[in-house]
């Protein structure tokens, strides 16, 4: 690891996350972050459709935060970026390249001309007899690349990389001492998006496997709209300012204003619910080691209150928000107080300040 100052971008349909930073050996220093509203029709699904616009909304962004020149680096995501994880004879990186040069066809059902592809070591492994390894392949459309290098240009930074949210995961991971994220208890880590929902599971501080959901928090907004026949926008502020029945008992009034909104929120919990009991189930299929015994939730949707007792309820297993770390070094001006607060909306953008 080297000390670089960088700044690392998650441009969101909604929000834009922003991290000024740097990684030594021991510490993820955050010199300032901020979470700023993404200009509307700027960005659809991971793709970029107007980066002149985003590109002066980030400068603006940049200036009022002080941050000086540094490396970019954005995380890209969207339906259109593939992931496969697979399992090669023990290899070097090097030979894991020529392997790929050569099969990577075989493991995506597109035309790689027109895609960007990239692998990244996850760990070898030993039954014994064969050594194995885990290797997670990533294949990204070469015009969404484009968007995110012109984009780069437009800021007037040096572009140091473009990854994708589950990597930068690992690597703020990697940063971890907690005894969890270091045992053999396989746990997973479920971002919450407006759009989507990644979820990561982990065991040994190895990830074991990862999903883009095409599920998230606007799917609350769209129940209520329709249920209450609402504005979008009115809509995503009745959530936002929705407060559990359970939190409001004993006020009357209140509870018996919010009882019908709450069954359309847990329906629409339900439904994100559903898609990541399916993964879960898969992962636990694939292997009979495989387990996971704790949910930690991250993102904009982990906010929604009721949201962890749900979940507990509906997985049976302890529940919770993902913590920060004594790894985390937070130098800006908001105070360590509201830095932790923000944390869980801030996971990927942390992770991509770790760079080799």
């Amino acid at each position: 690891m080297f000390e670089k100052k960088l700044i690392s971008l998650d441009i969101g349909n909604r929000t834009t996350k922003i991290a000024y930073g740097s990684a030594n050996k021991k510490n993820i220093i955050v010199d300032e972050y901020d979470i700023i509203e993404t200009p509307e029709n700027c960005i659809n699904d991971g793709i970029i459709l107007n980066a002149e616009l985003l590109s002066q909304t980030l400068i603006h962004a940049f200036k009022n935060n002080k941050l000086g020149k540094a490396g970019i680096v954005l995380s890209v995501t969207g339906t259109g970026v593939i992931t496969r994880e697979i399992q090669i004879p023990l290899s070097t990186d090097k030979e894991i390249g020529q392997i790929l040069e050569f099969e990577a066809q075989q493991y995506f059902p597109v035309d790689l001309q027109n895609y960007t592809m990239d692998y990244k070591l996850l760990e070898n492994v030993s039954d014994g007899e064969n050594s194995q390894s885990r290797v997670l392949l990533v294949a990204a459309p070469n015009k969404q690349i484009e968007g995110y290098i012109h984009l780069a240009k437009l800021l007037k930074q040096q572009l140091a990389a473009v990854d994708i949210p589950a990597n930068c995961v690992i690597k703020g991971f990697s940063y971890k001492t907690d005894e969890i994220f270091n045992s053999e208890e396989e746990f997973a880590v479920v971002d919450i998006g407006y759009d989507t929902s990644m979820v990561c599971i982990f065991r040994n501080n190895n990830l074991k496997f990862n999903r883009i959901l095409l599920s998230g928090s606007s799917e609350i907004d769209r129940n209520i709209a329709e249920e209450f026949s609402l504005e979008h926008n009115r809509a995503e502020q009745l959530k936002v300012s929705y407060r559990a029945v359970s939190d409001v008992q004993g006020e009357v009034a209140a509870v018996a204003g919010q009882s019908d909104l709450a069954a359309v929120i847990e329906r629409a919990m339900s439904n994100i619910a559903s898609d990541i009991s399916r993964f879960i189930d898969f992962s636990n299929s694939r292997d009979s080691l495989n387990r996971v015994q704790r949910l930690y939730i991250c993102g904009g949707g982990s906010k929604l209150a009721g949201i962890i007792d749900y979940f507990a309820g509906y997985f049976n297993l302890p529940v919770s928000l993902l913590p920060s770390g004594n790894e985390l070094v937070y130098k800006g001006k908001k105070g360590r107080g509201v830095f932790e607060q923000d944390y869980i909306r801030l996971v990927n953008v942390i992770g991509g300040l770790v760079r080799k």
